[in-house]
């Protein structure tokens, strides 16, 4: 409500996962009042071996329905509040998760990975804010391999990005300088050959890319994602 010849503005900042937005009225001589954002974005990456189908909700609303892995679904909007928590089935089975909260103004992936029967989840931070220099881009690996316990690296170009990402993880988002013929190669030391390797990609600058290594050990798969 605005008062007779109030002066107001309107602000707009971005929230955690810097696609969703906080607000707030600034009155002039006066308070400001602030509107948070109550929701966040998660989308389901499903790594489960076998082909198995995965669906996941916050709460009533649905964020896959029936993800069939290896796959990485589309972000959904989601309720942050205590009466909307993570669930998750496999195959039409309720998954047991561990503590998984989401955060306000957050983007966010919900990786399930390992065998059907034996499946976990880890909830995984999404910072999609671009980078400052327009030539650039963001990258980072997530590992999402089952039944090879191991940690993988990523190299872009023949230089490391990410290294040492164990299972249900993430990188850290490194600076990659776009091009249209870049090379990216995911590596294991269990074995001498690549467990993804693509070369001649373009790939531009002012963007945010997850490459997802998902499925099983022996036969990985790897999903490129521009997140922004």
């Amino acid at each position: 409500t605005l008062a007779n010849q109030a002066v107001a503005t309107v602000v707009l900042t971005p929230g955690a996962g810097a696609n969703l937005v906080n607000g707030g009225l600034l009155l002039q001589q006066g308070s400001f009042n602030p509107w948070r954002n109550t929701n966040a974005r998660v989308r389901l990456a499903a790594a489960v071996s076998g082909g198995a189908t995965v669906a996941a909700s916050a709460g009533s609303t649905a964020i896959e329905t029936a993800l069939v892995a290896p796959s990485v679904g589309a972000y959904a909007l989601v309720p942050t509040t205590t009466d909307s928590p993570l669930s998750v089935t496999i195959n039409g089975s309720p998954l047991a998760l561990p503590a998984l909260a989401l955060t306000a103004g957050s983007d966010a992936t919900l990786l399930v990975h390992g065998s059907p029967g034996a499946a976990t989840a880890s909830l995984i931070t999404d910072d999609n804010l671009l980078p400052s220099a327009a030539t650039k881009l963001k990258m980072r690996l997530v590992n999402g391999v089952t039944g090879a316990a191991t940690a993988l690296t990523l190299n872009a170009d023949f230089s490391v990005i990410a290294s040492n990402v164990q299972p249900g993880q993430a990188s850290a988002a490194a600076l990659v300088t776009g091009n249209t013929a870049m090379r990216l190669e995911v590596t294991s030391p269990l074995t001498q050959q690549s467990l993804y390797l693509q070369t001649g990609l373009s790939i531009p600058g002012a963007g945010v890319y997850t490459l997802f290594m998902l499925g099983d050990g022996a036969a990985p798969v790897g999903l490129l994602r521009r997140d922004r």
